[in-house]
């Protein structure tokens, strides 16, 4: 009866997480994103392939008398290039970005004035960027069966667990300029592309530098039960809490290296099944397993960099201060960048494939989706101050600064009033209604995974071992994640 009933409620199950629930209408379409300042890529840790491998066997199969368990698994994964990644975080869909300054010869072409980024006015040169990554760590992760403490059958199946992911990610936006001419002078002013987008004066966006950073990701608390474990049938449910002890990105740099959840905290539940489709007396097991994991994380406050409204890339802009004088200019990006209330929704991590078992050995050849929702800016933590304005040149007599309200990355375009020559000429200010929020976020993703793994588990008197090896591909279906490989090794006990 138990098989029959684990068996239907696998059935009912399969059609509602064929999809992640993260995605919503308004995220189904095809279409790729463009002008992003802000990526979140899978973590790490979150790969139940990686998790669950060989390790199901131990928790919910355990003899030794303090029926404890315990894993560590190292993990390694590795982007690849993926020809739509850098359209992420340029614009108009474009692999490369063209910048002229205005007395340059190739002004009709171009994507990016030079002038803005502190280029002189006859400089010309192309830029590409190819964003690659590359995680590596450790975890450790503690099971331990709450009836080793409690003789009450309530806690007879349930199970406590602790896990530990510790990090280092390397994130390397890959700036690489050609088609140089007429580059700066040097000192102050930068001499070219490179050096335009790592100016000191910028406090953040900055681009090219490579990133890395090494952090305990989280702590993990889960409180689960194992419904039904005999004859290779498994099923077992999970409640899990997420605490972030990584540090938030600065927003310092585009691509910043972000270790685990970003820092937000998150709660979430897990389900683990698996049956069996041969018969006892087969020399072969065949299983087939499901596994699925929702985690919503907490809003939080982060910082992040925005856009004008319908002008990509405008926080590379400059800006003038309505109460200063008409000759100082500010990037755009230090005023661009602010803090908002941060809204990550949900992660939805699953998985189901098959597994052979032959003695010791089990083999296991799995698909899984990893996805989240887009986030949402939900509000600025201080109100944007009307005093700044997109920068025109000024005019010989002007005491105030000038704007150029319709420029764009592209051009430096005046309404006009702003063209009169008069120093008291009207000055736009941009308000908080002019921001882009959406640019600032991390799109949704939905991530196509398949693995191969193997482990063989050894059981003994007191201590039942297991230890095993996989290897997965993964690909994007939208360009707001990363196309990427990867590997893991682990050993985990019972006693």
């Amino acid at each position: 009866m138990k098989k029959k009933n684990s068996i239907a409620l696998l059935l009912l199950l399969t059609p509602c997480i064929a999809r992640p629930s993260c995605c919503r209408c308004d995220d189904c379409s095809d279409e790729d994103y463009t002008s992003q300042s802000f990526m979140f890529a899978r973590p790490l840790s979150q790969n139940l392939s990686a998790i669950q491998s060989g390790w199901h066997n131990i928790i919910h199969d355990r003899h030794g008398d303090g029926l404890a368990a315990i894993q560590v698994v190292g993990l390694f994964q590795q982007s690849m290039y993926h020809e739509k990644t850098a359209q992420y975080f340029l614009f108009n869909n474009k692999k490369c970005l063209h910048v002229a300054g205005d007395n340059a010869q190739t002004t009709n072409t171009r994507d990016i004035r030079a002038e803005w980024l502190g280029l002189p006015d006859n400089f010309s040169g192309t830029f590409t960027i190819d964003p690659r990554q590359r995680q590596v760590g450790f975890l450790i992760e503690y099971n331990q069966l709450l009836r080793r403490f409690f003789t009450s059958d309530l806690f007879d199946r349930f199970w406590i667990s602790l896990s530990l992911p510790i990090v280092a990610v390397e994130n390397d936006i890959q700036l690489n300029q050609f088609d140089i001419l007429n580059r700066g002078t040097g000192g102050e002013a930068p001499k070219d592309i490179v050096e335009a987008f790592q100016q000191k004066e910028w406090c953040y966006a900055k681009i090219g530098e490579k990133r890395s950073k090494l952090e305990m990701s989280h702590i993990r608390l889960a409180l689960g039960s194992t419904y039904m474990s005999e004859n290779n049938f498994q099923l077992a449910y999970y409640s899990h809490f997420t605490f972030a002890t990584a540090d938030r990105d600065p927003a310092h740099y585009l691509f910043d290296a972000v270790v685990g959840p970003n820092g937000h905290f998150g709660m979430g539940a897990g389900v683990n099944m698996q049956i069996v489709l041969t018969y006892d007396t087969d020399p072969v097991d065949v299983c087939f397993y499901l596994d699925i994991e929702h985690t919503f994380l907490i809003r939080r406050n982060q910082m992040r960099t925005v856009d004008l409204l319908h002008k990509p890339w405008s926080r590379y802009l400059l800006l003038n201060r309505i109460d200063r004088g008409p000759d100082l200019k500010i990037p755009a990006v230090n005023v661009l960048t602010m803090k908002f209330k941060v809204r990550p929704y949900s992660m939805v991590d699953f998985g189901f494939g098959f597994r052979i078992k032959k003695g010791e050995l089990e083999l296991e050849l799995g698909y899984g989706i990893w996805g989240k929702g887009d986030e949402k800016l939900d509000e600025l933590i201080c109100p944007f101050p009307t005093i700044y304005g997109i920068a025109g040149k000024s005019e010989p007599g002007d005491t105030k600064p000038r704007t150029a309200n319709l420029s764009t990355i592209n051009t430096l375009e005046y309404t006009a009033d702003e063209e009169v020559a008069d120093p008291n000429q009207t000055f736009v200010p941009i308000l908080e209604s002019d921001l882009d929020l959406h640019s600032g976020i991390s799109r949704s993703v939905i991530n196509h995974r398949v693995h191969l793994s193997l482990s063989s588990k050894h059981e003994g008197k007191k201590i039942d071992g297991t230890f095993g090896a996989g290897f997965f591909y993964e690909l994007p279906q939208r360009n707001s994640s990363l196309k990427q490989w990867g590997l893991w090794g682990k050993v985990a006990a019972s006693f």
